[in-house]
């Protein structure tokens, strides 16, 4: 895992929402695992599913839906009281949801469990001087001012003639395999770092393009956030151009803790410093440390950076006792490596 993912991770347990607890009876439901069964289980996935392409439900890896003789229940996030209203659903789901009821001969009901603990001050902001299109928050779309998640469903459809947004939602999909490959320090961790990075790549072409699409339908300042993990010192970093108008584009005063460092509003830009930065002007020199029989590649900046990361993350009264033990087992393994490296 790479220091910025713990801030991206840090950032994601500030801005949680409301629960709700989703109700689907079952009035024709027969004492067996017949046809009918299936398809009443299926759809209630195909809902939950469509519910998440439009931002009205947090998006999860696997949502858990309970049956108990006639009655599905499934808990989720949302990101307003309102999330679950008709009036935001896409084509698709109104389907869905009217074959729910026409099978089950019920309505599809929604329970306000409670506020989520982590930040029950949360609200959508309602305006916007300018949008952020970053993946890997609660919704790739992000208010520039506050950084807090915008719902797609807040803004006009984006795809198929304006009747949903999978171009977004199937480009953030995408983004997110290429983090997980750049995290997970493999075989395609170069791959995946050149593919973010570099703003002319196909997935950040796709990005830029649905930031063009955005602005025009919203009339909102849409940028792009372009992922930058460069091996350089700080300084160098600073005096980056923008990679497309060859512009200054550094904030004064951004240091690699800030969310926007980098700014153009000629090519609709933002960025952030280097996390895998040095204070020294002379290249980083990689060293190498061997673990579980796999050479894994570091900086000693770097393994210092993570280290102060994970001590600020677990300072936060709010972190869960599992993700406290995550990191404190990873910041005894880093301040084994910071040692290695110091002896080389």
């Amino acid at each position: 895992m790479k220091a910025d993912w713990f801030l991206n991770y840090h950032q994601i347990q500030t801005t949680k929402m409301y629960a709700f607890k989703i109700t689907i009876k079952n009035n024709r439901f027969k004492e067996k695992h017949d046809q009918q069964y299936e398809d009443w289980v299926q759809l209630t996935y195909n809902y939950i599913y469509f519910l998440e392409r439009t931002g009205q439900i947090i998006k999860t890896k696997h949502h858990h839906v309970v049956v108990d003789k006639n009655v599905i229940q499934v808990n989720v996030l949302c990101p307003g009281m309102d999330s679950l209203s008709l009036k935001f659903a896409s084509k698709y789901n109104l389907k869905t949801i009217k074959q729910i009821e026409k099978n089950s001969g019920s309505k599809i009901t929604s329970t306000f469990i409670g506020r989520d603990a982590d930040n029950p001050s949360y609200k959508i902001p309602k305006q916007s001087s300018f949008y952020i299109l970053k993946n890997g928050l609660e919704s790739p779309l992000l208010c520039g001012d506050t950084h807090r998640p915008i719902p797609l469903y807040t803004i006009p459809c984006t795809d198929h003639k304006g009747i949903d947004y999978d171009n977004i939602y199937f480009w953030d999909q995408d983004f997110e395999r290429l983090n997980g490959l750049w995290l997970s320090s493999g075989s395609y961790e170069s791959f995946a770092e050149e593919q973010m990075q570099d703003v002319y790549s196909a997935i950040n072409k796709q990005g830029r393009e649905l930031c063009t699409k955005i602005e025009k339908l919203t009339g909102v300042p849409t940028y792009y956030f372009l992922h930058n993990y460069r091996a350089c010192s700080k300084e160098k970093d600073k005096q980056r151009k923008c990679p497309i108008t060859g512009n200054d584009w550094y904030i004064k005063g951004k240091t690699e803790t800030d969310f926007i460092a980098f700014k153009c509003d000629e090519s609709r830009l933002v960025s952030e410093l280097s996390a895998n930065s040095s204070e020294s002007e002379e290249p980083l020199q990689r060293s190498h440390f061997e673990l579980h029989g796999k050479m894994l590649d570091f900086t000693i900046e770097a393994v210092d950076f993570r280290i102060k990361t994970n001590q600020a993350l677990m300072a936060d009264k709010n972190i869960s006792e599992n993700d406290y033990s995550d990191l404190a087992n990873d910041t005894e393994l880093l301040k084994i490596i910071h040692s290695y490296l110091q002896g080389q």
